[in-house]
């Protein structure tokens, strides 16, 4: 049976009433504030715009209210199985969302990495009043039951003028453990006046049948002149369930780089909310999606301009075999005051079946008269002259077409930079071996 919304209060009270009080700042009253607003706003449906092509229902009907019970003694040497040849400057493990301080590895040099739960265990009054700042107390039922019922996550603050020589990864574990169950975390990415970083987030699984919900809402702020150079590849179980909730603030000169890939999860969402505080700003998304049958992948974007001299450039391209199924649904905003601003948004999808399926709605809203934007979406099938000349080289039918698939892809495929990352994106793809 469907879990009622009285049912998802009492689990989240009982949450909130298990955190050890006595000591630290467990932010009792923002939790409490949250859940009344999960219970004025409820789940989201159709009846909303930001919904309406992708139903909660399936992800309501598993019945995903209690968290995964995770301890450190639950370490599983198996993380290993999930490592990859980089050249990282830290790694953060969570495991069933809930931080792994023995398998992970700590940056140095002008770099203060730690847990949202260490934090709130000591009352960090800097971090505890940046947790909320951007994504409030939540624009959906989900985001708010985020911010009451979550453990843990990771917080990371870098220096100003700090420039890290490598990438810091967070590696997101789901376990066997977490079969039926939530896992709520939250990351706040803190970066000072001048600093630079690279930041790999992957999300994977330890059972590729194991069905749970994975919802994450991440927090970043970007001081003048900060640049952060973002990568998530999720890629879990084909039954789970993933949310992910992105928001972004930018001050003058910032620069966010963020490209992200869809290719796991039987039900995933990311929503990316970008907002630009001071002008001379810049924010640049790129993302793919792979979805085959019983899979859904959404992007939903929201950029605003509403300050001077921006720029931005948002470009998602999708892969739809079998019934797959696929939503876009991107949002630029230029308000008034955001003279001299540019903008541009494109969608490409390739549908391999004629039973696949995408819903692509890029938008613009200006208000101003000094911009250069635009925005675009094309959806279509691989050409039958390609694979015609391929076959004339030498290529079966299944390497030509993957071959052109993975040609569609490269353009984002690339940015991902790493030979690791863009080896692991093309095997799970299959795509390797597809030019030999």
């Amino acid at each position: 049976m469907t879990p009622s919304l009285s049912d998802y209060k009492r689990w989240t009270l009982q949450g909130i009433e298990t955190l050890p009080m006595s000591s630290g700042d467990w932010m009792i009253d923002r939790r409490l504030a949250a859940l009344e607003r999960f219970e004025a706003l409820g789940f989201p449906d159709r009846r909303s715009e930001a919904w309406r092509y992708t139903s909660v229902e399936g992800l309501l009907k598993q019945g995903f209210v209690a968290p995964a019970n995770t301890s450190q003694s639950d370490q599983d040497d198996g993380i290993r199985n999930h490592l990859l040849p980089l050249a990282t400057v830290g790694r953060l493990v969570f495991i069933d969302g809930q931080f792994i301080e023995a398998h992970s590895d700590y940056p140095s040099g002008g770099v203060r990495v730690s847990s949202l739960k260490a934090a709130m265990a000591t009352g960090d009054r800097k971090v505890l009043q940046a947790v909320g700042s951007l994504s409030g107390l939540g624009e959906d039922g989900f985001a708010a039951l985020n911010l009451a019922g979550f453990h843990d996550g990771a917080v990371i603050q870098v220096a100003q003028d700090v420039r890290l020589d490598g990438p810091l990864e967070i590696l997101h574990l789901s376990s066997s453990r977490a079969e039926g169950r939530k896992l709520p975390t939250r990351h706040l990415i803190l970066m000072e006046r001048g600093s630079q970083a690279e930041l790999i987030e992957r999300f994977v699984s330890e059972d590729q049948m194991s069905c749970y919900f994975n919802h994450q809402v991440v927090e970043i702020s970007l001081a003048e002149q900060a640049r952060l150079n973002h990568k998530r590849i999720q890629m879990e179980s084909r039954q789970a369930y993933h949310l992910s909730d992105l928001h972004i603030a930018l001050q003058s000169k910032a620069s966010y780089h963020g490209v992200m890939a869809a290719i796991g999860g039987c039900w995933s969402r990311t929503f990316i909310s970008n907002r630009f505080q001071q002008p001379d700003a810049h924010c640049e998304l790129d993302g793919l999606y792979l979805v085959d049958d019983g899979q859904l992948a959404d992007f939903h974007l929201d950029v605003d301009h509403q300050v001077a001299s921006c720029s931005s450039r948002e470009n998602f391209k999708g892969l739809l075999r079998g019934s797959g199924r696929a939503v876009f649904d991107g949002l630029i905003q230029v308000g008034k005051g955001a003279q001299k601003s540019e903008a541009h948004l494109h969608n490409a999808n390739l549908m391999l079946s004629r039973q696949a399926e995408v819903d692509t709605k890029p938008q613009l809203m200006i208000l101003a008269d000094d911009v250069v934007c635009s925005h675009g979406t094309s959806v279509g099938q691989l050409d039958d002259q390609a694979i015609f000349y391929l076959r004339s080289r030498g290529l079966d039918e299944q390497r030509a077409r993957a071959l052109l698939c993975q040609g569609f892809l490269a353009e984002i495929v690339d940015k991902f930079e790493h030979q690791a990352l863009i080896e692991l994106l093309n095997r799970r793809m299959n795509f390797v071996g597809s030019t030999e």
